[in-house]
């Protein structure tokens, strides 16, 4: 039973992040301001929301809402974020360094290579 509320909190977390960034693109339209500085802004927002929860959050249901769920649905860079926090944390500071840059190189190589085969249809 447990196991099924954490996963209904992760959802309900997930759709109030999702609704959140979607907010803050309009917000920032409204501003006149770029696509890019709406998702500059959630990422910012979301990697210092992420470590304030773990901060200060047992583990249990409420992290799994506000991480998980919230900070997932509004930004999987806050995920991104507190793994490398705990990583450097760890003294793991060359496998940080590969994680960040792999990260970072591989995937605008994948969305350039998915937007290239997109754009063959």
């Amino acid at each position: 039973m447990d196991k099924l509320v954490n996963f209904l909190l992760v959802g309900l977390g997930g759709a109030l992040g999702s609704m959140l960034r979607y907010g803050m693109t309009l917000i920032c339209a409204a501003l006149n301001l770029s696509g890019n500085a709406a998702t500059l802004g959630v990422n910012i927002l979301g990697s210092f929301l992420i470590g304030l929860f773990t901060g200060c959050c047992k583990d249990g249901s409420l992290l799994l809402l506000l991480t998980v769920g919230l900070c997932g649905g509004f930004t999987t860079f806050s995920t991104f974020s507190m793994q490398n926090v705990r990583l450097l944390q760890d003294g793991k500071i060359g496998l940080a360094a590969i994680y960040i840059i792999s990260t970072v190189v591989v995937c605008i190589l994948m969305a350039w290579l998915g937007y290239k085969l997109g754009q063959t249809r």
